[in-house]
C-alpha cells in the first residue's frame, strides 16, 4: 500500500484544524478522508492517530517538515482545491467522464459522483491501495457511477487497463487527473503516460496534473525518501509546453508561479 497516499490524507485532516482551512477545503473532504483512513486497516491509522492529528502540536510537526520540503503542508490543500475546481469546470464544459490516475485516498470521485449522476467517475490505482480504500468506500456507500479499477500501471499501460473495462468510452470528452503523481515517475514515464492517455481519450479532453519543480535535487530526493517515497522527476512550469510536446496534449493553463503551492505547480493540458 502506498504510504504516500496515507500520509497525504492524514496531512489534510491536520490541515483542517489550521487557521481557516476547515472552510477553504472542499466540503466533506476531511470527514470522508478520515473515515477512509480508519476503514483502511492500515497499521497505526486508528482513532487515536485521528485524534492526535488534530492537536496543535501536530501542526507544528508539519511546519517543521515544511522547512525541508517548503510549502508542502498547505500545498496539499491548495492542490485539492485546484483539482476539484478544474473537474467541475470540465463537467460544465461537457466532460462526460472523470478519471483519477493514482487515486490513493483521494475523495473527489466519492464526493462528486452523487452530485453528477450523468457522469462516470473512474479511479485507477495499485491493487494494494485500491483494496484498502475499497473497505472505506463500501462503508460510505459506493455511488453507482463510481468505478474503482485496481491495476499496477508500472506493469500495465493505462490504455490497456481502460480498454479491458467496457465502461470507459474513449469517444466521450473526459477530464483526467494526476495529482501528486508525476514526481514519482521518471520524465520518460511521465511522457509515456501522457502519450498513452491520449490514445484512449477524445480531442478536447483535459488532463489536469501537478508536478514538482526543480530544486536541490540531491537534497530533495533524500528528504522525500525520508518523508515518503523518492521523487524522480521535476520540470519548471515555463518548460511544460515543450515537456509535453509530442504526447498528444497541449498545455492550456498559464504558467504557475504561485509560491503558496510549495515545491509543486499545477497545470491543465488539452487533448489535440
Amino acid at each position: 500500500m502506498s504510504q504516500t497516499a496515507l500520509k497525504v490524507a492524514l496531512a489534510l485532516v491536520t490541515l483542517s484544524v489550521k487557521d481557516d482551512w476547515e472552510y477553504r477545503l472542499p466540503p466533506g473532504l476531511v470527514d470522508v478522508s478520515e473515515r477512509l483512513l480508519l476503514a483502511s486497516g492500515s497499521p497505526g491509522y486508528g482513532p487515536r492517530l485521528m485524534r492526535m492529528s488534530k492537536r496543535p502540536w501536530m501542526i507544528r510537526v508539519y511546519q517543521i517538515q515544511d522547512r525541508m520540503v517548503p510549502g508542502q503542508f498547505e500545498g496539499f490543500g491548495h492542490r485539492k482545491i485546484f483539482m476539484q475546481q478544474q473537474v467541475e469546470a470540465a463537467i460544465k464544459q461537457g466532460a462526460g467522464q472523470v478519471l483519477v490516475v493514482g487515486a490513493g485516498f483521494d475523495t473527489l470521485c466519492l464526493r462528486l459522483a452523487p452530485q453528477h449522476s450523468q457522469i462516470q467517475f473512474f479511479e485507477v490505482d495499485h491493487p494494494a491501495t485500491s483494496a484498502a480504500k475499497a473497505r472505506g468506500i463500501a462503508l460510505e456507500g459506493q455511488p453507482a457511477n463510481m468505478i474503482q479499477i485496481a491495476a499496477d500501471l508500472g506493469k500495465q499501460a493505462l490504455s490497456k487497463v481502460l480498454s479491458e473495462d467496457a465502461r470507459w468510452q474513449s469517444s466521450v470528452p473526459s477530464v483526467l487527473l494526476a495529482e501528486g503523481l508525476f514526481q514519482y515517475l521518471t520524465d520518460d514515464e511521465v511522457r509515456g503516460l501522457l502519450s498513452d492517455a491520449a490514445t484512449c481519450t477524445s480531442p478536447g479532453s483535459r488532463f489536469v496534473f501537478s508536478h514538482a519543480i526543480p530544486g536541490e535535487r540531491v537534497l530533495l530526493s533524500f528528504l522525500t525518501r525520508l518523508i515518503a517515497e523518492p521523487w524522480k522527476s521535476a520540470v519548471r512550469s515555463e518548460d511544460l509546453p515543450e515537456y509535453v510536446e509530442g504526447t498528444g496534449w497541449k498545455v492550456i493553463s498559464d504558467v504557475d508561479t504561485d509560491s503558496a503551492h510549495g515545491v509543486e505547480r499545477y497545470a491543465v493540458s488539452e487533448r489535440r
